[in-house]
């Protein structure tokens, strides 16, 4: 059992909960064609602005130091438990990890935790394909891949990808559809 944990972000994040208005998962509510259509034709700034208007409904996020600190787009963690971990106190959100001795960390604001067992890092990941050759598929930033899912630098669409991709709303179903695709664009059915 933990005496404490601390979550330490750098740029904070925004928390969602599974169940958004009316009691309907937030996928079902922010995934219509009318959200989609609102999202695309109006200024960046103000759907962004739009955005975190709406997440911040369920709770502020700046009284919980999770306000983001840039503009950039992130996409959302979510979590129904976080906001009440915090109120309660079982979590403690810390600003930047800037150092860490034998046993404490020490914080961008300069407080300093002291005794601390283990440490999670979860600060994302890196994607790799080693086992292909650079001319297939190049990493850099991002993975070039045509619909997500096929390298652009094949001659004919002998390789597919699934997965490499950051739906809104659950996964399952689009590694469903993009199996599908990939089988039929095999099989000669489909471009």
């Amino acid at each position: 059992m933990f005496k404490q944990v601390y979550l330490s972000t750098g740029r904070g994040c925004w928390v969602m909960s599974r169940v958004f208005d009316q009691g309907y998962p937030w996928d079902i509510c922010y995934d219509t064609r009318f959200q989609t259509l609102s999202r695309n034709k109006l200024p960046t700034s103000t759907a962004l602005w739009l955005s975190e208007k709406k997440i911040n409904e369920w709770f502020n996020h700046a009284h919980y130091g999770l306000q983001l600190r840039d503009s950039n787009h992130q996409e959302p963690f979510v979590n129904d438990e976080l906001p009440s971990r915090i109120i309660c106190g079982y979590v403690v959100v810390k600003p930047m990890l800037t150092e860490f001795t034998e046993t404490s960390a020490i914080f961008d604001d300069g407080s300093i935790e002291e005794n601390i067992d283990v440490v999670v890092f979860a600060t994302g990941y890196n994607y790799s394909f080693p086992f292909l050759d650079n001319s297939i598929i190049k990493v850099d930033d991002n993975v070039n891949l045509y619909k997500s899912v096929f390298p652009k630098n094949l001659e004919k669409a002998t390789l597919g990808v699934i997965g490499l991709i950051q739906p809104i709303g659950a996964i399952m179903t689009v590694l469903e559809m993009q199996a599908r695709w990939i089988t039929r664009v095999f099989k000669g059915k489909t471009v």
